[in-house]
């Protein structure tokens, strides 16, 4: 069962490197969980609101490929990371 995170931000902003700096964290803390920068003109958003656009930064969990569940907001490392270690299937 391979799991995904989608990091999504808006192309124009710095919550670009945001997201980039917390992905690269939390590909550390899972090493095989995938990750995967997207930013506000990606379709899978749409699993969330058609209003998307105003709910970035976004995470978005992907297992097999299929939406699972999202989080929106900016959150310290550790809140991510505890976030992550709750969703079923995900082991560090």
């Amino acid at each position: 069962m391979a799991h995904k995170i989608i990091g999504f931000a808006y192309s124009d902003s710095n919550n670009l490197s945001y997201i980039k700096n917390q992905l690269d964290a939390i590909k550390n803390a899972f090493p095989n969980l995938e990750i995967e920068l997207a930013d506000e003109n990606d379709s899978r958003l749409l699993h969330i609101s058609p209003n998307h656009r105003k709910y970035l930064p976004t995470y978005m969990i992907l297992k097999n490929d299929a939406y699972k569940t999202h989080r929106n907001g900016k959150y310290t490392y550790n809140q991510v990371v505890e976030w992550i270690n709750s969703i079923h299937g995900i082991n560090a």
